[in-house]
């Protein structure tokens, strides 16, 4: 069995890698989804998973520990106009958000306690990235448990 990190990493990349025709951005990322990061945008629309840290801390009671681990997804979407690729890249990535939100421990119940999404967006050309949109979520889930790990 793999430790909670692998797991939730795991479980998200599930999670998130859906067909998204009836939400908002009406794209399809159950094929475009990777664990790691990627260079540039690999396919166009797709998103990239991360592990950035977990951080923990002692528990109100003797013997618990609270943890709190985090993740980072990058989503792309494609536009032929700024304002097109930031529409759409905010549409995939609220879809995203509400594909992990709905169930706030991931279907890990016991495991993990509750799921925060943090997102922002900008312009592909920043980065290089043309004609894409490209938006960042914070994945942040809570947990405690008896031993540290």
């Amino acid at each position: 069995m793999s430790c909670l990190e692998v797991q939730i990493l795991n479980r998200i990349k599930t999670i998130i890698s859906q067909d998204y025709s009836s939400g908002f951005s009406g794209l399809d990322i159950s094929s475009n989804v990777v664990i790691g990061a990627t260079i540039n945008a690999p396919i166009v629309p797709s998103a990239n998973i991360t592990y950035i840290d977990t951080i923990e801390q002692q528990g109100r009671t003797l013997g618990r520990y609270f943890g709190e681990s985090v993740y980072q997804i990058i989503c792309y979407a494609g536009g032929s106009s700024l304002s097109e690729r930031l529409e759409n890249v905010l549409n995939l990535a609220n879809d995203i958000k509400k594909s992990i939100t709905i169930d706030r421990t991931l279907g890990l119940s016991g495991a993990t306690e509750d799921v925060l999404v943090n997102l922002t967006a900008t312009d592909g050309e920043e980065f290089g990235i043309s004609q894409t949109g490209v938006a960042l979520l914070e994945v942040r889930v809570s947990r405690q448990r008896d031993l540290g790990v």
